[in-house]
């Protein structure tokens, strides 16, 4: 049996925003010509990863040009078809950057005459959509991204 090098202790989450960690994350994804990536932690978080044009490929560099943002991910509460907009209205519950609360509808699942309601669990700003319109969705998996 072959091990692998043995991890340091910490979250996987903590040894991520290190920032060297962070520094050799962005090299990477600049040399593999990837401008970000996200990782999602066991309790649900997304760390987005986006490595910028300046980043620097000696290890003096403490500051790459990166960002993280830890975007909370907003799940389906069914599985069906996403929706973005109710059937029986003609406009969005709510739209890419506009502040959002708790219990606020931002969109649907739909599965046959059923059409359940994609509630925002925490205050924040809706960053982004990640399932086009009428694409299938599974339970749990992330609709939206909000930035806390």
């Amino acid at each position: 049996m072959i091990k692998g090098p043995k991890r340091k202790s910490g979250s996987i989450a903590e040894q991520v925003l290190d920032p060297v960690i962070l520094g050799k994350i962005a090299l990477w994804l600049d040399e593999a010509g990837v401008n970000s990536i996200e990782i999602e932690t066991k309790d649900g978080r997304l760390v987005r990863i986006v490595a910028g044009a300046g980043v620097s490929t000696d290890n003096t560099d403490s500051n790459p040009d990166l960002s993280v943002s830890p975007a909370m991910p907003v799940k389906a509460p069914i599985a069906g078809h996403f929706l973005p907009v109710h059937p029986a209205r003609d406009r969005a519950e709510a739209t890419i950057g506009a502040a959002v609360i708790p219990e606020q509808i931002i969109g649907f699942v739909k599965i046959g005459p059923l059409v359940m309601p994609v509630r925002v669990e925490e205050s924040g700003r809706l960053e982004g959509c990640c399932i086009e319109p009428e694409a299938l969705v599974g339970y749990g998996d992330t609709v939206f991204l909000i930035e806390p």
